[in-house]
């Protein structure tokens, strides 16, 4: 399945998809997570980090195997080139990488993701001047880069601030489209409203809710509210 979406920099801001981040550490518990209706209800769902940790890329098979019209994301962090070939084999629309990866690798795992009609994004990591900077996320516009996930640094705590929107504003600016991540919960949305985001990732907030998939309406019906 080939899809595509138009850059958000190039229409009316759109409101973002609602992204479920797996980060469960077996597939037994993926699934429990994905019960009652949770994987009809989210946009995108992410096979986690932890999860491919633990399971490797069987649980990407498998996910995709169960889940075959899905926007999915394997969220591999891919930091060398030869394990490219290996992970999108799993079928995934997106792969991520690591922000550190070297830009040959950058433009040598964009080429095999584009060859099978599938795209890279690019998670920043660490603070910006630390981790990353805006003359990187530059260099890598010039090598065909246009996904973007700002991950808040894990050194924040508490809700999103106007700082985080800043750095999100910035990087939509520059034509990226944006997913944003960070212990994103149903109150952070408000202070995200508007921005031309690709999507939201929720993880926590919903994997550990009672009714995951009840919190995932919820979450949905206030970015409609927000995103109009």
């Amino acid at each position: 399945m080939i899809w595509t979406r138009k850059n958000s920099m190039e229409a009316d801001v759109k409101k973002p998809y609602l992204q479920i981040a797996l980060d469960n550490e077996s597939l037994e518990d993926a699934f429990h997570t994905l019960r009652g209706g949770l994987a009809q209800e989210a946009d995108i769902i992410e096979v986690g980090t932890m999860l491919m940790l633990m399971e490797g890329m069987r649980a990407v098979h498998i996910l995709r195997a169960c889940f075959p019209d899905k926007i999915m994301v394997a969220d591999f962090a891919l930091s060398v080139a030869h394990f490219g070939p290996k992970v999108l084999a799993g079928g995934t629309q997106y792969v991520t990488m690591f922000s550190p990866a070297r830009n040959e690798v950058k433009s040598a795992v964009l080429a095999q993701a584009k060859a099978g009609g599938q795209d890279v994004q690019v998670e920043l990591y660490g603070d910006y001047g630390e981790g990353w900077t805006f003359d990187d996320l530059r260099e890598w516009k010039k090598l065909g880069i246009s996904q973007i996930i700002y991950g808040r640094p894990s050194s924040a705590s508490g809700p999103w601030t106007c700082e985080d929107v800043d750095f999100v504003r910035q990087i939509c600016d520059m034509g990226f489209e944006v997913t944003a991540t960070g212990g994103i919960t149903y109150d952070d949305l408000e202070i995200l409203a508007g921005l031309p985001l690709f999507a939201v990732i929720c993880g926590r907030s919903i994997r550990t809710a009672p009714d995951p998939a009840a919190e995932a309406r919820r979450i949905k019906a206030r970015i409609d509210e927000l995103w109009q």
